[in-house]
């Protein structure tokens, strides 16, 4: 009986706690749990994590794909549903009047072991192929020159992402957090909101990406080497050309990029030699350090984090760069804005900052010195990359989530 009463106050004083943080309840399994497995299908796996269902793949990519598709059938054909309805109802297709086309095209531009996960999904989903491209390209069609009168270029630029370390962690590990900021309609697609987790038999490592259901090019995903990365819109940039449609779309990379790199030197030559079809901030982290890739779709520039800290959002801060000055511009003195109060706010905790803490920050709206705009964070994350822990929250629909990935890769290449 008194262990019991004991285990309660424990609970009382560990809600207290994160209530101080101001960042709400913190939903996670028990530690070194997974919660219980809610469906099977071949070698997949599907869990729930309170709101958020996790599917854990294992094989080649077409089996893969297969186990994605059944797990989650019923979200994807929901998502693709509420894509058309979404565009519908905001006149988003009828700007260009060619969705379908427009993601056939693209999806055609897919590597081989990408297209082969989208296959698997059609087989098994009960979508066809071109539904599956829709589900995957419908986010690039309204970052294309078509759509820009239903989504103007100053609703996309809204993301943020901080990476801290050394001193400002008190010489804990680095903590990385980042919102996806969008339009507001975007919410209507949280039900569909999922973690893939892919287990490739082919030596690839594992992978772990934060999706709508049907997506297999993401923007943020996650490997077992405790490889981070991230993007941001960076149009805001004075681009000589801002959309190249023959070139593969940047939202396949991470991806790819989880799959492929383990080291700094590989994944940075890999990014310095490349050439996407849209502007974009792409935010990394390992589990020592952070790095921002300031991509132009003619040149790319790094910029390494000083002193245990590094801020990406959506303007081009290298000071090689020549472009417009945040008075000048509204986008970019939006953006010049939630930098200087995530260096604020990394200031006020230095020393200080932990997991829960940098959710707290990332609670903090745009108005009272934070960097989220209420009205438009779709999703946010935080991830401790040294140990593969992530938080997923979705403002408004879900709170901090907590899922611990090294019980979903097959394997791990991290020190911890």
């Amino acid at each position: 009986m008194l262990k019991n009463i004991w285990n309660v106050i424990a609970v009382l004083l560990l809600v207290g706690v994160l209530a101080g943080y101001g960042g709400g309840a913190v939903v996670c399994a028990a530690e070194g749990t997974k919660p219980p497995v809610v469906k099977v299908f071949e070698k997949g796996v599907l869990y729930h994590y309170g709101k958020i269902k996790v599917v854990e793949l294992n094989g080649t990519y077409r089996q893969m794909g297969r186990q994605y598709g059944k797990l989650l059938a019923p979200e994807i054909r929901g998502m693709y549903s509420e894509i058309i309805r979404q565009f519908t109802l905001k006149k988003i297709a009828s700007a260009d009047g060619h969705l379908g086309e427009f993601s056939k095209k693209l999806f055609k531009l897919y590597p081989k072991r990408l297209r082969d996960i989208g296959e698997g999904m059609s087989e098994t989903s009960g979508m066809g192929i071109d539904e599956i491209a829709v589900l995957n390209e419908s986010f690039d069609f309204l970052i294309s020159p078509g759509p820009t009168a239903a989504v103007p270029r100053g609703d996309r630029n809204h993301c943020s992402s901080i990476a801290v370390w050394g001193d400002y962690t008190g010489g804990g590990p680095l903590i990385m957090g980042r919102n996806f900021d969008f339009p507001a309609f975007y919410r209507n697609f949280n039900p569909y909101i999922v973690v893939v987790v892919f287990n490739p038999t082919d030596g690839s490592h594992s992978a772990a990406v934060i999706a709508h259901a049907g997506q297999i090019g993401v923007i943020q995903a996650f490997n077992d080497t405790g490889l981070v990365l991230e993007n941001n819109d960076g149009s805001s940039y004075d681009d000589r050309q801002r959309y190249f449609g023959e070139r593969t779309p940047f939202l396949i990379r991470d991806l790819e990029l989880a799959f492929d790199y383990s080291t700094f030197e590989g994944l940075d030559a890999a990014l310095k030699g490349a050439r996407f079809h849209y502007p974009i901030v792409f935010n990394v982290a390992f589990p020592d350090k952070a790095y921002s890739y300031e991509m132009a779709t003619f040149d790319v520039k790094r910029r390494d984090g000083e002193q245990g800290l590094l801020i990406g959002v959506n303007h081009f801060v290298h000071p090689e760069w020549t472009s417009r000055q945040p008075g000048k511009d509204s986008v970019v003195g939006n953006s010049a804005a939630r930098y200087k109060n995530l260096a604020a706010l990394a200031a006020k905790y230095k020393g200080n900052i932990d997991a829960h803490r940098m959710m707290a920050i990332l609670d903090i709206p745009l108005t009272r010195g934070g960097a989220t705009p209420p009205d438009k964070s779709i999703y946010q994350f935080v991830t401790i990359p040294a140990s593969l822990k992530l938080w997923v929250k979705a403002p408004g629909y879900v709170q901090w989530t907590e899922i611990d990935l090294k019980k979903l890769f097959r394997k791990t290449g991290v020190t911890r």
